[in-house]
């Protein structure tokens, strides 16, 4: 019966570092995700600035049209 037990405290000591492990692992994961979403966010900035700078080309592009 001791045995047993000395088994089953090995088999969860065992578990208990995969879980560590893993947590160490997603929080790699999440640091990674930080910097990735910032880069989404710049992009998505510089998305809107290239809209708003061809909306304004385009309304140049139409003053001269009907300037001629």
């Amino acid at each position: 019966m001791a045995q047993a037990t000395i088994k089953n405290q090995l088999k969860i000591m065992a578990n208990q570092r995969t879980i560590v492990g893993n947590q160490k692992k997603i929080l790699h994961n999440q640091d990674r995700l930080k910097q990735l979403l910032g880069n989404q966010v710049k992009i998505i900035r510089n998305q809107q600035a290239i809209i708003k700078n061809q909306k304004k080309i385009i309304a140049a592009t139409r003053r001269r049209g009907r300037a001629r």
